[in-house]
């Protein structure tokens, strides 16, 4: 069992949980925002559905090779000048949205959007370890992100009315003081990295976190989250739209109602995997996940919605554990308060999740119908959770 790493409570924990959480909140609230700009950006470009995907998922891509380049830096330039780079690029990723009048630019925005939110969560989640002993950061983890996101969420609330009111332009220039004030917020919080006398390279520390079982395990939990939620997210609109007929209103409820059970999931999760181990939350909710996600295409309305707040709300359990996880890989490597590795290493895995989830989807949506893609990525969920079962001790 990984040895619990006692600390003496930081004095300024709260300080830095809120503002780890209000760093989630503004990159969720610019990452969400775009969403009711995306068919007037349509309109204006004349661009396909297809091509649309394409440009959205270059968010993902930057989010992966940007985190890649982190954990060394992160851990000696400190928490606190990545979030503030991270909230600076945000902001300009939003005067880029503003600006965008062609697909190119559309993309480069998106692309510093990804960059923004690699710095962001890496920041953060480090915060958040640097303070917080590993028998609290699964429910501090969780509840940062669950916080967090869930304010992040009225994004598409206020861009969609201020599209109507004052067009897409003013709406994004407007937005994009939100993460300013966050970049300000930053001078109010002290520093919390600590890091040993020596930091481990990129991929050396990469290597050194592979080695550990409980990271490797963590590590599969989040790619099994991202692939359930990103090949969810294209595909279960169309659904819903094409075989119950939904209206945009009645396709939004259902995805508010499931996203909740995500964001409601992570802190419950944690908490049960700081208090019963890591190993039980990481199979229980792998199998909550493999068991609901066919239902999701199945039944009427509340039938769905029902399956997929249960899905979403398995996976969010089946992924608490990595935070802690990752972080205790670290301790064990002999490097305690580099703890911008093992962020990192959390966006890295997820940001590769999310990347693949579209694509798996995609591919076996060609050959199947979304009921059949639901099957198999159950499968794989399944699979991914035996596989997990063996790699954790029992104790």
């Amino acid at each position: 069992m990984a040895r619990v790493t006692q600390r003496a409570p930081h004095p300024s924990r709260t300080r830095v949980f809120a503002l780890a959480t209000a760093a989630i909140a503004v990159d969720t609230l610019m990452f969400s925002a775009i969403v009711p700009a995306l068919p007037a950006y349509q309109r204006a470009m004349g661009l396909s559905d297809t091509a649309v995907a394409l440009i959205f998922a270059v968010f993902p891509i930057v989010q992966l090779v940007v985190a890649l380049f982190l954990p060394r830096w992160v851990d000696r330039a400190g928490r606190r000048r990545a979030l503030a780079v991270g909230a600076v690029l945000l902001a300009l990723s939003g005067v880029a949205f503003a600006f965008a009048t062609e697909p190119i630019t559309l993309s480069i925005a998106r692309g510093v959007q990804g960059g923004a939110a690699a710095l962001t969560w890496t920041g953060a989640l480090a915060a958040v370890s640097d303070v917080y002993p590993t028998n609290q950061l699964g429910f501090r983890l969780g509840l940062a992100e669950t916080a967090g996101g869930g304010a992040g969420l009225l994004g598409p609330l206020l861009s969609g009315v201020l599209i109507d009111t004052v067009g897409v332009r003013a709406t994004f220039l407007i937005i994009s003081l939100v993460p300013l004030v966050l970049a300000l917020c930053v001078a109010l919080v002290p520093e919390t990295a600590r890091p040993s006398g020596t930091v481990p390279s990129v991929l050396a520390g990469l290597r050194g976190v592979a080695r550990s079982r409980g990271a490797r395990a963590g590590a599969l939990a989040l790619v099994l989250l991202a692939i359930v939620e990103a090949m969810l997210e294209p595909l279960l609109p169309l659904d819903l739209a094409e075989r119950l007929g939904l209206s945009s209103s009645g396709i939004g409820l259902v995805l508010a109602l499931g996203t909740a059970a995500l964001f409601l999931g992570a802190p419950v999760g944690g908490w049960w995997s700081d208090r019963a181990g890591r190993r039980l939350p990481l199979i229980v909710g792998g199998v909550i996940t493999a068991v609901a996600l066919p239902f999701v295409a199945l039944g009427p309305p509340w039938w769905v919605t029902l399956a997929f707040a249960a899905c979403l709300g398995g996976a969010a359990v089946l992924a608490a554990p990595a935070g802690p996880l990752f972080t205790e890989a670290v301790d064990q490597m002999g490097h305690a308060g580099s703890y911008g590795l093992s962020a990192a290493a959390m966006v890295v895995v997820y940001s590769a999740g999310y990347t693949l989830g579209p694509v798996i989807g995609g591919g076996l949506h060609l050959a199947m119908s979304f009921q059949g893609v639901t099957i198999a990525i159950a499968v794989l969920v399944a699979v991914g959770t035996a596989w997990i079962a063996i790699m954790l001790p029992r104790t």
